[in-house]
Parts: C-alpha cells; structure tokens; sequence
C-alpha cells in the first residue's frame, strides 16, 4: 500500500469518502489551490470536485477564499481531525469492552445451557432474587483474599442494603472488596456512603448483568429482572460456579475495567 493510499484509508475512516480524503490531502500539501488543481492533482472528477469541496466546507475542514477564481484552503488537521480520533478511539474501547462482555456470557451460557439436570459438575443455577441474596451473603462471608464485584446503579443500592454489612466485615479481616457501578442521582448517597468503607471506582454504564468473583475461586453471575432497587423481590437467575477459566476470564475483565478507572471522589456533604 503507498503513502497516499495510507492516508486516504485512514480519512475514510474518520468518515471521508475517498474524493473528500483526496481533495484535503492536496490542500494539506499545496496550500492555497483552485478547484482545477483539486481536480487534476487529486485525480478526481471534474464535475465531482465541487461537491467534495461543499461537503469538505460543511465538516470545517476546508476554507473558501472568494475572488476569481475562488481558491480554497485547509483547516488544521490537529483542531479538525484529533476530535474525530479520539472520538474514534473511545468509540473503539467501549466495542472492545461489549465485546470482552460478550465473550464472557457466551462462554458462561456455553457451559450451562444445556438439557439435564440443573446441577451439574461446577455449574448451580440460582432463581430468585432473595434466594440469590442469601447465596451472595455466604460466599462473601467465606471470603479471605479478595472480592471484585461489578453491577448496575440499582445493583449497587440492593448491594448497600443486602450486602454492605458482610462486605465490610470482610475487609476488616484483610480481604480486599473492590466494587465498580455506574453513579446516578439515584444511588449517588449510597455510593459515597460505600467509597468510605469500600475500594470504590465509577462505571461509564453498567453490564447486562452482575457479576462478582470470591478469592479468585468462585463466581456469581446476577440476571435482574426487574432491574429496581428492591432486595425482597424479584425474579432474579444467577450463575455460580467454580470453574477457573470462567472465574479467571471475569477476573482479567475486572481488572482491566478497575485499571483504566480513577478511585471515586466525591464533593459537597
């Protein structure tokens, strides 16, 4: 691929089409230039010149200099197109994260949709929200390494009410308790409350669903339904299981998703 070809590929995905990337490459090259010079340096048609030049005009990425001729000039690729990278780039990480998502509920519905009994090997399907509560409670209470928990704003204040008092107790015993959730107005009480006796990061948004790993051992995986703030109703499905790659794919998520994520600081009382 040449040096040109490069460039035009990588304007096209900042979305120019590939007459736009050529008449801007020449602007960027020659300067102050005439639309004939467009045409015959960009090797574009003549008669589609002028409307790359007006789409070009719209995006803030060319100038019209009036006279007569009128000629044209660039905008600055650093004040034009770095916006466009950047928003490109985080466009690309939240795919990366959905994806990485994705590839840990298939792998966990792999496992476990399958006809026979529900038990069976590392795998225990858990229904109902109170039941799944309780299961949560006594694998946090055996806890003696580390838990890293990821839910939703409304996950976090069911947490705060059905979870909080083990999860502290645990962390005074030398556990490490890590959680990441989205912060809302609705839970932003319960959040600052949790980041004073908690490792507490901000989400950007939530997963589909809840999930938590114990000492790098066990995991949990929490479907709510519905997604409300209530602790004695619901009729929640989880997954909780033993087996290392699912705990250990969950475990690199946390981590990447905890290490990209400031610790969270709050303001006013």
């Amino acid at each position: 691929m040449s040096a040109e070809e490069r460039e035009v590929n990588a304007l096209r995905r900042l979305g120019l089409t590939e007459y736009e990337s050529r008449i801007y490459l020449v602007l960027i090259k020659r300067g102050v230039v005439k639309a004939s010079e467009l045409s015959f340096f960009g090797q574009i048609p003549r008669t589609k010149t002028y409307g790359a030049i007006k789409e070009l005009e719209r995006k803030g990425l060319l100038q019209i200099v009036p006279g007569k001729p009128e000629v044209y000039s660039p905008a600055s690729p650093s004040e034009v197109l770095m916006p466009l990278v950047g928003k490109l780039s985080r466009e690309l990480t939240d795919a990366e994260d959905v994806v990485q998502g994705l590839a840990v509920t298939y792998e966990s519905q792999r496992f476990t949709k399958h006809e026979g009994p529900r038990e069976a090997e590392e795998f225990w399907q858990l229904d109902g929200r109170p039941g799944i509560i309780n299961k949560l409670n006594q694998v946090f209470g055996g806890a003696t390494k580390a838990i890293n928990y990821v839910t939703s704003a409304s996950g976090l204040v069911r947490a705060y009410k059905a979870n909080c008092e083990i999860l502290e107790r645990v962390k005074k015993k030398g556990a490490k308790v890590r959680v990441l959730a989205p912060v809302t107005s609705e839970n932003s009480i319960v959040a600052r409350e949790l980041a004073e006796v908690l490792d507490f990061r901000v989400l950007d948004k939530a997963f589909g669903e809840s999930f938590v790993t114990i000492d790098s051992h066990e995991l949990v995986v929490v479907e709510s339904m519905p997604e409300d703030l209530r602790t004695d109703q619901g009729v929640d499905k989880a997954i909780w299981t033993t087996n290392k790659l699912l705990v250990e794919l969950h475990e690199q998520l946390f981590e990447k998703l905890w290490n990209t994520l400031k610790p969270a600081r709050f303001t006013g009382g």
